[in-house]
């Protein structure tokens, strides 16, 4: 656990040199707080699929970076991530990962105002996840379209 840790930790402080970022700003670009990131640097925790998947987004990586580390490789860039040769403009995204994305952002706010833990905050997660991925694949209204009606009491 701790040389995983380690090499986590080099690869985040690596790139957060690249971008010239201080780690208050790594963790607020990727939603959570300061303490969160410290954890998940230091091996505190592994960090839920929401967490990792924010701070890499922060960090500008594409998704699976953490998954890399973890298996010995570097990280990729995301290369559809805003930046200055682009003129902060990225590539659309299909309706489903516009979606996903959407509820990511959302959801790390909420958990951070509610004080969950990774873990609650992975399982919350992986249902919106779940919900998000079954309606685009049926076809039926996904929570972003639902038209929320008031019961009769």
């Amino acid at each position: 656990m701790a040389e995983l840790a380690e090499r986590r930790d080099a690869a985040m402080n690596r790139r957060r040199l690249d971008l010239g970022m201080t780690w208050r700003q790594v963790a607020a670009a990727a939603n959570i707080s300061y303490e969160t990131l410290r954890a998940v640097r230091k091996g505190d925790t592994a960090g839920g699929e929401l967490t990792l998947s924010s701070i890499e987004r922060a960090l500008r990586w594409a998704p699976g970076a953490f998954a890399a580390i973890d298996a010995g490789s570097e990280p990729r860039t995301d290369t559809s991530a805003p930046d200055a040769d682009q003129g902060g403009h990225t590539r659309e995204l299909p309706p489903l990962e516009q979606e996903l994305e959407l509820a990511q952002r959302l959801l790390a706010g909420t958990v951070r105002e509610m004080g969950l833990t990774p873990e609650e905050a992975d399982v919350v997660w992986q249902r919106v996840k779940q919900e998000l991925e079954n309606a685009h694949t049926t076809g039926q209204d996904g929570p972003s379209r639902r038209k929320w009606r008031r019961r009769a009491g």
